[in-house]
């Protein structure tokens, strides 16, 4: 478990924690003292993984809905409560439901409540998402915090290239990552998330699992990576906290400037979004 950078800035964490799909108020237990504990050792932002209040992996849409949690549930009051007693937030990942429907979601808590909700838009045949309703949420995916602006996008997310350049647009300095990679799946931990946070240049906070439910067995690998595509904190396979400390400013910075004036990359203001229509068209049924 590789830990933190001392520099001056916000200190940031990825929380991976173990997961009892039986057993939702020990998990509530289990992020309360984590985000305790990080806010004692100065984490302004805990990110935990996905479903990581219900679990994850079910076998039908009535075991996905039984463990699904109202956002207005108490148990979601019991979190940020504790993020008021600490003044932390956190992004906490769950199967939420809403209005007859259940979603693959990830709440920004605060102080001050809820202040940001995202329900998983690209949906993987897999565990839950096999029978959770796809997120169609209009609403801006990024909210602003005393820290900075924060984005959300929740695991198979990360394939799509789309998701995270959305989030970069709408300003985010920093997007947060529940998810829940099975083992094998390092090629996302290895290359994935830098290649998102490079062509961004934003900070990315991936929370993943260690644990297994279910026969599965979750890899790991948390971790934090700067705009410049460096990784500042990995915990590999442990359980546990790991942090970094990141400058805000280094994500408002949409160019790549080698050498003042003579050799810089325009990231963002060298798009050419006329050009990219294909983007948005549908494929071909089938593809």
């Amino acid at each position: 478990m590789t830990g933190s950078n001392t520099e001056s800035g916000v200190l940031i964490g990825v929380a991976q924690i173990s997961v009892d799909r039986t057993d939702a108020a020990a998990n509530v237990d289990r992020v309360v003292e984590t985000l305790r504990d990080g806010a004692a050792s100065g984490h302004q932002l805990l990110v935990f993984p996905e479903c990581v209040l219900t679990g994850y992996l079910f076998d039908s849409r009535a075991e996905t809905r039984a463990a699904a949690i109202s956002a207005a549930d108490p148990r979601i009051g019991r979190i940020v409560a504790a993020c008021r007693e600490s003044s932390t937030h956190a992004v906490v990942g769950l199967l939420e439901e809403a209005d007859g429907h259940v979603y693959n979601s990830a709440l920004v808590l605060g102080p001050a409540g809820i202040i940001g909700r995202y329900r998983k838009q690209h949906l993987p045949y897999l565990g839950a998402d096999r029978f959770v309703d796809p997120g169609a949420d209009a609403a801006p995916r990024v909210v602003d915090t005393p820290f900075g602006r924060v984005g959300v996008m929740i695991c198979f997310d990360l394939r799509f290239p789309e998701s995270a350049r959305e989030l970069a647009l709408q300003g985010a300095d920093l997007i947060a990552m529940p998810t829940n990679w099975p083992m094998g799946s390092d090629i996302l931990a290895d290359h994935m998330t830098r290649v998102r946070a490079l062509e961004n240049l934003v900070y990315l906070a991936v929370a993943d699992r260690a644990d297994s439910e279910a026969g599965t067995r979750f890899m790991g690998r948390s971790q934090i990576i700067a705009p410049s595509g460096a990784v500042l904190a990995d915990a590999g396979q442990d359980e546990g906290l790991v942090g970094a400390t990141i400058d805000v400013r280094a994500a408002r910075t949409k160019r790549l400037i080698k050498k003042p004036g003579e050799f810089e990359l325009p990231v963002f203001s060298g798009r050419r979004p006329e050009m990219y229509g294909e983007l948005t068209r549908p494929m071909a049924s089938g593809q």
